[in-house]
C-alpha cells in the first residue's frame, strides 16, 4: 500500500513539475509576444514620422516612384480642410486664423485671443443632396498608395 501512495505521490509531483514549467513557458511566450507587437508599434510610428517627413520635405517635388502617393495624401489633406471648413459653416462657427480656436460666426473677434475673425464668403443654400455627393465621393476616392520595396522597377499597388 505504501508503494501505491509513494507512486501517487510521485506521479503528482511529476505532474506538478511540469505544469510549473508549461506555466513559465507560457509566462515567457506571452512577455516575448508583447514585446513583439511593441516593437512593431514602434516601428508603423517610426514609419509614419518618416513618411510625414518626407511628405513635408518633397511634397512639391516627390520621387517619381511615389508621386501618386504624394498626391493622394495631398488631396486628402485638402478635401479634410474643406469638410472641416463646411461642418464648422454647419456648426455656425469660424476658426481663429491666429490660435484655432472655434468662435461663433457672429463674433468678430476671438473670444480666446482677441485676433480679428476672418469670415468665409457666405456660400449659397446647400442642399441635402449636395452632402450625398460629398459622401458618395469620399467613399469612391480612395488614395492609390504605392508601395516601394528598394527596386523602383517592382512597384506593387494596393486599392
Amino acid at each position: 500500500m505504501s508503494d501505491i501512495l509513494k507512486k501517487i505521490g510521485d506521479t503528482l509531483t511529476d505532474a506538478g513539475k511540469t505544469v510549473g514549467e508549461k506555466t513559465k513557458q507560457v509566462g515567457s511566450v506571452a512577455k516575448m509576444n508583447a514585446k513583439i507587437i511593441s516593437c512593431e508599434h514602434s516601428i508603423s510610428e517610426n514609419y509614419a514620422i518618416l513618411g510625414k517627413y518626407y511628405y513635408d520635405t518633397y511634397k512639391d517635388n516627390p520621387a517619381e516612384e511615389i508621386a501618386d502617393t504624394v498626391n493622394a495624401v495631398t488631396a486628402s489633406i485638402e478635401t479634410i480642410a474643406e469638410l472641416k471648413s463646411e461642418l464648422l459653416a454647419i456648426k455656425g462657427l469660424v476658426k481663429c486664423q491666429k490660435c484655432g480656436s472655434e468662435c461663433p460666426f457672429e463674433d468678430t473677434f476671438c473670444g480666446k485671443c482677441g485676433a480679428e475673425l476672418e469670415k468665409p464668403e457666405p456660400a449659397e443654400e446647400e442642399e441635402v443632396e449636395e452632402f450625398e455627393e460629398i459622401d458618395e465621393a469620399a467613399e469612391e476616392e480612395v488614395p492609390n498608395i504605392v508601395v516601394v520595396d528598394g527596386d523602383s522597377s517592382d512597384e506593387n499597388t494596393a486599392e
